[in-house]
Order: structure tokens, then C-alpha cells, then sequence
């Protein structure tokens, strides 16, 4: 039995929250399973989840058959999310004919304080179709 990505970050913990039409907001809570050392949110999973806001706000803005590649993602980690939870806001920056900027900004929740800034830019490509 093998489980999908949704499946694998279900029982990460991200999860979608409410923003704006232009917008792309998921958070991800602090627990014991997804902390590092210190007690903050592992780095990693801080990185999944800016890539996993900005391609969902990639994809709504896409023509049926096409998806997105992850071609680049940069982080700055600012201060560390140790309480609450993390929440990735994703805007787009650049739209183009065949790429996608996308700016992911992390802030710790309830404090509202700036823990990462990120950006992810995407390959627009031809969606594989479904083989039977």
C-alpha cells in the first residue's frame, strides 16, 4: 500500500487556511513529531511548506493540461517558529509564458512576526496524462 503526497502531508500536518483570491495560505502547526532539536520547526518542512503554498497558488493559475516543476526555491529563515504554528502566505510576483515567480512569506502564528521569506519559481509544463 502506498500513500499519496496529499496522504504524506495530512500526517505532516499542513493544512489550507483561509486568504484572499490572489493568495495561497497554509499552515503548518507546531508538534512534537515535525520540531528539530531546538524545539522549532525543522527547516525542511518549513521548505515543503513554502513549496507547497506557492504551487498551489501556481496551479489555480494554470490552463487545463499544464502543471508546474519546482526550477528554484530560496529561503531566508529569520527567526524560528516554536509555538503556534507556521503560516506560508504565497502571492505571485511574475507570470509569464513559460515560468512562474511566486513570493511565500512565513509568519508565526498568533504573533503574526516574519519567520522566513521565500521565493519558488516554477517551469510551466504539458501535464503527463493518466496511463491505465
Amino acid at each position: 500500500m502506498t500513500a499519496d503526497i496529499f496522504e504524506l502531508f495530512e500526517l505532516i500536518g499542513y493544512r489550507d487556511a483561509p486568504g484572499s483570491d490572489d493568495e495561497a495560505v497554509v499552515e503548518l502547526p507546531v508538534a512534537p513529531h515535525v520540531v528539530n532539536t531546538n524545539g522549532g520547526l525543522q527547516g525542511g518542512l518549513l521548505a515543503t511548506l513554502v513549496d507547497t503554498a506557492a504551487g498551489k497558488l501556481a496551479m489555480r493559475q494554470l490552463p487545463p493540461g499544464h502543471s508546474v516543476v519546482t526550477s528554484d526555491l530560496n529561503l531566508r529563515y529569520l527567526r524560528p517558529v516554536t509555538d503556534g504554528a507556521a503560516r506560508a502566505v504565497a502571492r505571485i510576483v511574475h507570470a509569464g509564458k513559460r515560468s512562474m515567480v511566486i513570493q511565500v512569506d512565513i509568519f508565526t502564528v498568533p504573533d503574526n512576526d516574519l519567520a522566513v521569506v521565500a521565493t519558488v519559481s516554477f517551469a510551466k509544463i504539458q501535464a503527463k496524462e493518466a496511463t491505465s
